[in-house]
């Protein structure tokens, strides 16, 4: 090695002078690829199959079966407010039809909802209870008003009747009526008699009492027990004031629409002369023939109110 180079600033020119080579070569060489490995993959597949079952929580302890209900009951989730009512109360079943009489069930609840005309504005709603224990029945209805109505005219109307119950059907001994307004309450009554053969209004007054007589609330359900097979039958009723000999004609079977469900039904109405009032009413052929629709037609052959079946509930027990 030469003097040049054996000083230390010599060794690192040297150094320098080198990696400089080094690094224009590795610029200038030509690009050399080395080669790479082939990796072989097996193919991609997809296998559909069903999803499993869910699972079944349980919650609470298994009840023992319980033995099916009678036949003219179904279990429903619909409820009314009636406080006397039974909790084994559920929606009438559908029965065969038949003309005869057909047996009142020991509980019996109906709700209605009332409209201002044929097809008219909802005005209010009916719950009617139906009981019978020892021989005897009691009878109640509310009618309130709802909705917009209830704003112009908060009217509450309660109808009791109370009475005997044999083979043929209902026998009032007392009928009460109250209306209940803002001015205040109106109250009436009247007493069957049937001793001495005499009804008996709260005014005072009274008149002879006709053994098959029904009061304005009990006649609806009686109609159920009479075997119409006729084109019209007498039917002597009582409100509060008065005594009227209903002459009431059979019609005939109709469908008829409502919120439980299309029902058939037998069309009954008063025969009336020309320019009087009457009422309509309509019978579940299905449903031992209840009342499900009612309509009260006024002198120019307007209907002015009508109420249409909502629930139907029932228990022989």
């Amino acid at each position: 090695m030469t003097a040049a180079f054996r000083t230390p600033g010599s060794r690192i020119a040297l150094a320098i002078t080198l990696s400089l080579i080094i690094h224009a070569a590795i610029l200038w060489l030509p690009y050399i690829t080395l080669p790479q490995p082939r990796v072989s993959f097996p193919p991609l597949s997809v296998r559909l199959a069903p999803l499993p079952a869910p699972v079944k929580l349980i919650t609470e302890k298994p009840e023992h079966a319980k033995p099916a209900p009678p036949d003219d009951l179904v279990k429903s989730d619909h409820k009314l407010s009636a406080k006397s009512a039974s909790k084994s109360m559920a929606p009438m079943n559908k029965t065969k039809q038949n003309t005869a009489a057909q047996p009142f069930p020991k509980h019996l609840q109906l709700s209605f909802i009332v409209y201002k005309g044929e097809d008219g504005l909802r005005t209010g709603e009916i719950r009617q209870q139906f009981d019978i224990s020892d021989g005897r029945y009691a009878l109640r209805s509310v009618r309130e008003t709802s909705g917009l109505a209830s704003l112009r005219n908060d009217d509450r109307i309660i109808q009791t009747s109370h009475g005997n119950i044999g083979e043929h059907g209902l026998r009032p001994d007392l009928y009460k009526a109250e209306r209940i307004t803002v001015a205040g309450k109106l109250y009436r009554q009247s007493l069957f008699d049937h001793k001495s053969g005499t009804l008996r209004f709260s005014d005072g007054s009274s008149t002879a009492l006709p053994a098959d007589t029904q009061d304005s609330l009990s006649f609806m359900y009686q109609l159920s027990q009479l075997p119409i097979n006729v084109e019209f039958f007498t039917l002597p009723v009582s409100d509060t004031g008065q005594l009227r000999q209903y002459q009431i004609e059979v019609g005939t079977r109709e469908d008829v629409d409502t919120p439980i469900g299309k029902l058939r039904t037998l069309h009954l109405r008063e025969m009336h002369a020309s320019g009087s009032a009457y009422f309509e009413i309509w019978l579940g052929l299905e449903y031992r023939r209840l009342p499900v629709k009612f309509r009260e037609v006024d002198s120019s052959g307007k209907v002015t109110d009508e109420y249409v079946i909502s629930g139907i509930r029932a228990s022989d027990k």
